[in-house]
């Protein structure tokens, strides 16, 4: 019998003051010797056996509050038996309760095992075995069709598992091949790739409803198209200035566009009986006439050249005419004083390449600083502003209020996320949108950068814009 089955008989028939302590070896009586330090077939929650000398201490103490059996325990230097497991195992020592699951299933260990060689187990083949592992190498072959009383001994070494007993029964040799054959047919079903290839798993639907995606965003996109090509076919010119090879003619006779001599090629001097008398000498500037506006933004000519975003010329801002290219090209913000000292004098006008967020061709852009020094046509292609939230920054601008300003411009705000709000307490009031930043994590600039392009197109897109944006 096993050392677990043998304290748990004796603990059953009340017997544990005959268990005694002789050197290293626990004496169960005349009948059974095992050594203190064997293991049991019992195994704690935490995944380790309890020994013999474990169990017969707690037995003899478990009347003992759980605090106070560690603290003898630990003065003994013995192993203790987990909270967890008291209840338990008390219950199965005591007979309480037949059987658990922290039990393992061992060979028994026959009476009278000598201690000097702990690593062998003897016993007789007529013994009675209660539990028993065939898979275990380490526990010796047993023929329960054999029910001869022959006292045939087997004795296995428990860590290689090779047979020393000088006399085996002929059936084990026969098992022997046949478990190396069955081991070498074994082939593995499943490893690691094929696990991560998910057979019984199908992503086309994700890809089905991405592709389904585009292709209604790219419809749109057509419709709109599509739409604002009929209302121009549609809509009549009011006027022979609007065909573009007669600008051109205008162009190079007079030596100035329609635009640059005060010319509206949607207006009319029908009814205007002055005309005549204003009308001045060629080559002279030509007098503005009445009722017509400063710039010619909301006109139906489509405006030509590239767009234009105004960034405020004053030097203690986020963003100005230095550090705006390396901002809005490249994602990247440099401070304006780093890029001032860079550069020996200040530029007029800096031209970008708009890459992020197209997948298309790269498209120019003009940045500028100076809104008095453009032209009534330049108006046209003005697309964004970076305000500063200060009213002079809009003085002399044609037009009439913020309103009319951030209907026709997209505005932009950029800040610091970690500065006061009341910075942008004006800015808020207009329809301009907020672009925040960090003051230390660059790799975020590129974020924002991305935000203003997307915002920029969805505005574009809008106000059914004809320049190449």
């Amino acid at each position: 019998m096993d050392p677990l089955s043998v304290l748990r008989d004796y603990t059953i028939r009340g017997d544990l003051d005959s268990i005694k302590v002789v050197g290293e070896d626990f004496h169960f009586g005349e009948d059974y010797r095992f050594p203190s330090n064997i293991d049991t077939a019992y195994r704690s929650k935490q995944g380790s056996l309890y020994t013999l000398e474990c169990l017969v201490f707690f037995l003899r103490n478990v009347h003992l509050k759980h605090t106070e059996y560690m603290q003898q325990a630990r003065l003994q230097k013995l192993q203790t038996v987990n909270f967890t497991d008291r209840k338990p195992l008390q219950d199965y020592l005591e007979g309480k309760i037949s059987t658990t699951d922290a039990i393992e299933l061992v060979a028994p260990a026959g009476p009278h095992a000598p201690p000097e060689k702990p690593s062998k187990r003897l016993w007789d083949e007529t013994d009675h075995v209660e539990e028993y592992r065939p898979e275990d190498p380490s526990f010796g072959f047993y023929d329960h069709n054999n029910n001869s009383n022959s006292n045939k001994r087997i004795m296995i070494d428990a860590e290689g598992g090779d047979m020393v007993a000088s006399e085996i029964d002929p059936k084990i040799t026969e098992i022997l091949p046949q478990i190396d054959l069955v081991r070498a047919k074994e082939r593995p079903l499943k490893d690691r790739e094929t696990l991560l290839e998910c057979p019984n798993k199908n992503f086309q639907s994700v890809l089905s409803i991405a592709n389904r995606r585009d292709d209604d965003r790219r419809r749109s996109d057509d419709q709109q198209g599509k739409e604002h090509d009929r209302s121009n076919l549609h809509t009549p010119s009011k006027s022979h200035y609007g065909i573009a090879d007669e600008k051109r003619f205008w162009k190079n006779h007079l030596g100035a566009d329609t635009a640059d001599l005060g010319i509206d090629p949607t207006q009319s001097y029908i009814g205007q009986k002055d005309f005549m008398k204003t009308k001045p000498a060629f080559g002279s500037q030509r007098p503005q006439v009445q009722g017509t506006p400063r710039a010619s933004f909301g006109s139906k000519v489509k405006p030509e050249g590239v767009p234009i975003i105004l960034v405020p010329s004053a030097f203690q801002t986020l963003l100005n005419i230095y550090n705006a290219k390396d901002f809005l090209e490249d994602g990247v913000y440099v401070s304006p004083d780093v890029k001032a000292k860079q550069m020996p004098k200040k530029p007029e006008c800096v031209m970008i390449q708009r890459k992020i967020g197209r997948e298309k061709a790269p498209v120019a852009y003009e940045i500028r600083d100076k809104p008095s020094a453009l032209a009534p046509n330049d108006w046209e292609r003005v697309v964004a502003v970076f305000v500063l939230g200060k009213d002079w920054q809009f003085k002399d601008w044609p037009f009439k209020s913020h309103a009319e300003i951030f209907n026709k411009i997209m505005g932009f705000h950029l800040r610091f996320e970690d500065d006061s709000l009341e910075s942008v307490r004006t800015v808020k009031q207009w329809n301009v949108k907020i672009i925040s930043i960090s003051k230390h994590k660059r790799h975020q600039d590129k974020t924002a950068t991305l935000d203003i392009w997307d915002k920029l197109d969805i505005f574009l897109r809008s106000q059914r814009c004809s320049l190449v944006f």
